[in-house]
């Protein structure tokens, strides 16, 4: 009795056109992972870092000074109104009426406001106040960009602080 093996033809001519990009397929996944890494890594490194200041330690230890400062603008009863006007080629005349708490002016006070933008630290700014009638503060900003802005109004008057944060939105 002899048995006779046949071969298939599949077996005889080798692998398949197909099968031999196999490994080719793994080394072109493996370099789209890589582009995405690096483009990831490129736009992390590049873009904006999320820091809001600094000096993040120094001012938390501060917290408490911070605190006792707020209560005592609070039992000052020291008010502001801010208001933007006259927006002409992206610069405003920035004006802030600033009251105590029986609505009488307080003058004299060294008065800044600092513009800022969340999203943009290069367009930061700080702008003294001129006293231009009792208890009316004015000074002209330049607003570079249409937006939402951060107002802050830092007044040092009769041996005090005073500060506030608004939010403005500029418009064209």
């Amino acid at each position: 009795m002899t048995t006779q093996t046949t071969t298939s033809p599949s077996s005889v001519e080798g692998p398949r056109k197909s099968d031999r990009l196999i490994p080719w397929y793994f080394v072109g996944g493996f370099a789209i992972m890589l582009i995405a890494n690096i483009s990831l890594i490129t736009f992390s490194m590049t873009s904006w870092n999320g820091l809001v200041t600094k000096h993040a330690f120094e001012e938390g230890n501060n917290y408490n000074a911070a605190m006792s400062g707020a209560q005592r603008q609070a039992e000052l009863g020291w008010r502001s109104k801010l208001s933007v006007e006259g927006l002409i080629n992206q610069s405003a005349t920035v004006t802030v009426l600033f009251r105590d708490r029986d609505s009488q002016p307080i003058s004299g006070a060294k008065m800044e406001i600092v513009l800022r933008r969340s999203d943009r630290d290069d367009l930061d700014q700080t702008v003294r106040m001129a006293e231009i009638a009792p208890g009316e503060y004015r000074a002209s900003a330049a607003f570079p960009v249409y937006g939402r802005w951060e107002i802050r109004t830092i007044a040092h008057a009769l041996g005090d602080d005073y500060q506030t944060v608004e939010t403005v939105v500029v418009k064209p």
